[in-house]
Parts: structure tokens; sequence; C-alpha cells
């Protein structure tokens, strides 16, 4: 009988040792930073192949960002949000947009690493920000089937420009994270009625 391919032969990881790794990636990462953080001592330390980690992230800024989202209060993303308003489907998005992570710490050292590494940008677009932009649209789709916005209303394709880019600019600019109270404000004088507006009529 022919041997098995070498592909077929290795075992998946199951969900408990892939969250183990992300947990060591996540120790490492806040012990001497992201940049300091390598395949080989992830390896080392969680007692596997760096081609085990290869295989399953492809590279050290996926499996890093992999273990911050994995550590992260955003885990869930903004898919489980469903009040059955728009207003309070997208207060249910403020709250986990500034909800406080208790690993934030942890990660301190991704954000400046960010923005010299255009690779490590794009995937955390990839992670976190194009699921959250998706997530959005479907709130917003929601709202539409249930007539609380109109359907050719440009600004839906907007939205997600107004409620991300404030809290994203806001400790550029300030140097401080955005409140719950600041978004809050946005939603429900800048977001809420630009969505709600009625068409203007010829």
């Amino acid at each position: 009988m022919a041997e098995a391919p070498v592909a077929s032969r290795r075992r998946k990881l199951t969900p408990e040792r892939e969250r183990e790794l992300l947990r060591v990636t996540a120790e490492l990462v806040g012990e001497v930073g992201y940049d300091q953080v390598t395949m080989a001592a992830v390896a080392q330390r969680a007692k596997c192949s760096t081609a085990t980690l290869y295989r399953r992230w492809e590279s050290k800024p996926r499996l890093v960002i992999s273990a911050w989202k994995a550590w992260s209060v955003h885990e869930r993303g903004l898919s489980q949000i469903d009040t059955g308003s728009l207003r309070g489907d997208l207060m249910g998005v403020v709250r986990q947009l500034v909800a406080e992570d208790p690993d934030k710490d942890t990660f301190a050292s991704i954000p400046p690493a960010i923005v010299q590494d255009e690779g490590l940008m794009e995937v955390v677009r990839e992670i976190f920000v194009h699921p959250a932009v998706r997530d959005l649209a479907r709130l917003l789709e929601r709202a539409v089937d249930r007539g609380e916005i109109a359907a050719g209303n440009p600004v839906i394709g907007l939205a997600d420009r107004i409620l991300l880019g404030p809290w994203v600019a806001h400790g550029i600019l300030y140097g401080t994270s955005a409140t719950q109270e600041l978004m809050e404000s946005i939603v429900d004088t800048v977001l809420l009625p630009a969505l709600t507006a009625q068409p203007a009529t010829v």
C-alpha cells in the first residue's frame, strides 16, 4: 500500500491547542514587545515546531494579530449586536468600540509597530478592520429592511468612516482614547440624523 502523503498525516491543531499557542504568543509580546518576538521563540516556549506555526498563521504579523484578537474584548466583533432598532445597534457598536481591554498593556507595542510596518497594517485591516466594516454594513442592511433607513441613502456607504474615523483619530490627535460619551454624541448628532433623513423631493 502506498504511503499516505506527508500533508495528509499532519494533525490539525485542536481549538484548545490553537488557543494555547495564541496565549503563549500574547505572553511573549507582553514580555519583550512586538519587534523582539520571533516565531522561533514562540515555538520554543509552546513546545512545537516553527513549521506548525507557519502552517497555521503563515507569518509573525498574522500570528501576533490573531493572538491580539483572541485575547481582546473585541474578539466577538460586532456581529452579535442586534437590538432591533438602528439607534440601539449603533449604541451597541459604540460600547464595543470603547470597551476597556484588560490586555491592552500586553499589546501596547503593536500600534507603534503598525506605523513602521505596512505588512502588519495589512494584517490588522484584514483581521480587525474589514470584519468590523462588514458587520456594520449588515447592521445597516437590517435597518433598511425595517424601514428605518431609505435604501438609497448615500450615508450608508459613509457610515463606517463617520463612526470609526473619530474613534481611531482621537488617539492620534489628542493622545487619549475616544470616550463612550463622545462616540454616543457622534451617533446622535451626526450619524443617526444623516442615516434617517428623508430623501429630498424634487
